[in-house]
């Protein structure tokens, strides 16, 4: 797993019933991102938008999730679930 920096302990607390969506392309790029996602991942559209989904990715996801992530979404099936992701500030 690359190394995307620094992690802090700081929590960002999404609203109340804030869905967080995203989109990417077949090689892992954002090509789509909700006000919520932008809101919580702490880059501007334009910072984030064809960048690679992985930089948002924390350590303490197992790899797992992330395999399961993949494998469904190359069986053309759509893929939901509560992850920990990074901020930009960490």
């Amino acid at each position: 797993m690359k190394d995307n920096g620094l992690v802090t302990q700081v929590e960002y607390k999404l609203e109340a019933g804030a869905n967080i969506v995203s989109r990417t392309d077949l090689q892992g790029n954002i090509v789509y991102a909700n006000d919520a996602f932008i809101e919580a991942s702490g880059y501007s559209w334009t910072e984030i938008v064809g960048q690679p989904h992985n930089i948002l990715r924390h350590p303490d996801v197992p790899a797992a999730v992330f395999k399961d992530f993949w494998e469904t979404l190359k069986a053309g099936k759509p893929w939901s679930q509560t992850v920990k992701n990074r901020r930009k500030n960490g």
